[in-house]
Formats: C-alpha cells, structure tokens, sequence
C-alpha cells in the first residue's frame, strides 16, 4: 500500500494550520490501533490514512510543494505527540516526515515537483545508509544496493536509498578524502521488499528490508547525504541532513519516556505489590523515583528544546550553523534518549508482573525506546564527536 493525499487537501493554507492541534487530535486513532499495528508488524491501514489526512507527513516539507514547513519547535512537539500515542507510529512519522522533507528541499526542483505534484503529502521513507552503489551514467546513476531498517515503507510512495558513487569502477571521493555519499529516490515500484522484520521492539514499524536492483535514477532524483544548501524552501533547510534527522530521534524519545510515566502515575494508584501494605503511589521509594523520573525527563526536554531552538533561530536569521550548535543538538537528543530509556527502566521495574504481561502499553513503550537506543543516530560517538568540537579539537569532517 501506498499513501497519498489528494490535491483538494494539498491546497489549503498552510500558514493558518495548528499542527501541534492536528498532532492531538490523530492521537487517539494511532493509539487504539497500536496493538494491530504490532500485531501486522507495520501500521495499519487506519493509522496511515489519519496521518495521511491530517497532513503530518508533510509538516516538514517546503510550503512551495504545499508542505508545512514548520520549525523545529513545532516538529519536535509533533513527533513527541504522536510518539506518546505510539512508540512505532511516532516513529514512522518522524522518519516520513524528514525523508520528505529532504526529497523535496534537496532534490532538483523539477524532480521535488514530479515527486509532490499537486499531492502534496507524499511519505518517503528508507534507509541514508550509503550501503548502496551508484555508478556513474549519462544524466545519473545505475544503482544497486541491500538495505535495511526501511521504517514505513510499507505505506511510502517514495523509497530513499543510500549509495557510494563510482566512476570508471571506483568510488568518487571528496576532497577531504572520504568517499562522496548520495541519496537515491526511487517509486516504490522500483524497490524490492524482503521484509523481515522480527524483533524485540518498535514492531509496527515494518522496518523491512529491501533492495534496489540495477536501477536508473536520474541525478536530479539524488542529493548529497550531507547537504545543507536546499534548492526548495527557505532558510530552515540550512540546517541539513543530520540535525534534521536529530529532530525526529529527540521528539520520539521525548514522547516514549512520556508514555512509559504515563502509565506508570496511573497504575501507581490501584497496584499493590504483594507483600506491600499500600499502594505503589504511597511508596515513598516510588515517590523518589517518580520525582527523579520526572526530573530526568523535564531536563532532557528542555535541553532538546533550548538546542534546536537555537539553531532555528540561526538559521532562520540567514546563517549557517555554528559547528557547536550542530554538536549540542546531536548531544541533546542521544541525551534525550538515554534519559527516556532510564525512565521507562523506572517504569517497568515499578509496575512488576503488570508490566510482563501482554497486551501492555507500558511494556511496549520500554520495547520501543530500548529499540531506539540501538540506532546508531544515538551511539555514543556522537558524545565523543560532540566532545571533540567543545574541546576545539574535531577533525574538518566530523560527522555532526
């Protein structure tokens, strides 16, 4: 299945609309079908089509393709929401929403037009992973490649695939001596799906694996994987590819974390642990914790905020990043995500066997955040490579 929005939809205005409203209001639907989307291993048709209507996957894509083209603030308190409703629909959102994002900013304007059209909300999703090789022919590249950890191309009209390019048989390199690395964008009728997606959390993300077979894609359908010059769309897009990407990490973990206390505050009240004399919520053990928790959570939020509040605010202003501002926002969400992963531990632990027993919303929500410590956005390079730019030590190339 593939999701696109008709063009009625595509033509409203944009500058009037509450996203944060929109967020709250799909919600509830991607909640109630949390369990399904688990169940199928990739979001249910429902969940997709509520997304799809309420416009999210465009929140990020320029206003000149009839996308949202909001902030980071804004962006950050969506993917929160969604991910608060659901661990594995917050995170194909924020996968859809920035893959598109970057299709239509980075890719030529005529391509980002044929991608959109008067669609508008287009979901792309895929693996930047240059895993891929792109060889060099007239007007573009032949691309082959195996990918994996493709969330949300189950519903994606658009596949993004990484790749190496090669000229003359070997690889096109940069002049800082790494290889030059390139997004490929392809329909999804051009992609092979292997699926094989069978894992411990965020299970309805239909994470699947898939490959790309000696396929042609146009050069204007490709763009630099770490590109921070957009050809569509304002000043907002100066921001590239990697702090673009931490938006979605942070707010997806912001909104787990959220989640697992949720359920833990409510549960506190009638659970009695055996053995206890009272209730959970009249422990206070639990009430240090919970206190701790919730500190834990405010402080990783605020972090998140204040860091991409400053680079919006930089980039908006017609300037580029600053390298330590691009160092504190990748500091801030692989923070944002340890601290909700702490949290939801927290959580867990205190709710006993209520927390092992299945169906549970409060286990899924430590399934899902434990699966997203594992992406390598949040490794703890990004530590070292953000300590490295404080200490005025990084290499010219580091990756932030």
């Amino acid at each position: 299945m593939k999701w696109v929005l008709c063009g009625a939809m595509a033509q409203a205005a944009m500058a009037s609309v509450d996203w944060r409203k929109r967020a709250r209001d799909v919600a509830p639907v991607v909640r109630e079908e949390a369990l399904a989307s688990e169940r199928e291993g990739t979001l249910t048709d429902r969940a997709v089509e509520a997304l799809g209507r309420a416009g999210l996957f465009g929140v990020a894509v320029p206003e000149a393709l009839g996308g949202g083209e909001q902030g980071f603030g804004v962006q950050l308190d969506v993917f929160e929401e969604l991910s608060r409703a659901d661990g594995s629909a917050g995170w194909c959102l924020m996968v859809s929403a920035t893959a598109s994002a970057f299709a239509a900013a980075y890719c030529a304007p005529d391509a980002a037009r044929d991608m959109f059209g008067d669609r508008a909300w287009v979901a792309h999703a895929g693996q930047f992973a240059p895993r891929g090789q792109g060889h060099a022919i007239e007007g573009g590249y032949r691309v082959n490649g195996d990918f994996s950890f493709g969330s949300g191309t189950a519903y994606a009209a658009f596949i993004v695939a990484g790749f190496v390019p090669f000229e003359a048989g070997e690889p096109r390199m940069r002049d800082d001596g790494l290889p030059e690395m390139r997004v490929a964008v392809l329909p999804r009728e051009r992609v092979l799906f292997r699926g094989n997606w069978h894992v411990a959390g965020l299970q309805g993300t239909g994470s699947f694996d898939y490959g790309v077979n000696d396929q042609e894609v146009p050069e204007g359908f490709t763009f630099p994987l770490f590109v921070d010059t957009p050809r569509t769309g304002g000043s907002l897009y100066r921001a590239g590819v990697l702090s673009a990407t931490a938006v979605g990490h942070a707010g997806f973990a912001l909104g787990v974390g959220r989640r697992a206390l949720d359920e833990i505050e409510a549960l506190a009240h009638r659970k009695i642990r055996m053995g206890a004399p009272t209730t959970v919520a009249e422990s206070p053990r639990f009430q240090l914790g919970l206190a701790r928790a919730e500190a834990r959570l405010r402080s990783a939020r605020a972090f998140v905020h204040e860091a991409f509040g400053a680079l919006e605010e930089r980039v908006l202003g017609g300037d580029p990043p600053t390298l330590m501002q691009r160092a504190l926002v990748r500091t801030a969400t692989t923070w944002a995500t340890e601290a909700a992963a702490e949290v939801a531990d927290f959580a867990y632990r205190s709710a006993g066997t209520d927390s092992l027993r299945l169906p549970s919303d409060l286990q899924r929500a430590w399934r899902d955040i434990h699966a997203g410590t594992q992406h390598i956005f949040v490794d703890e390079k990004s530590y070292i490579d953000s300590a490295q730019v404080i200490l005025g030590i990084a290499p010219e190339n580091v990756p932030l």
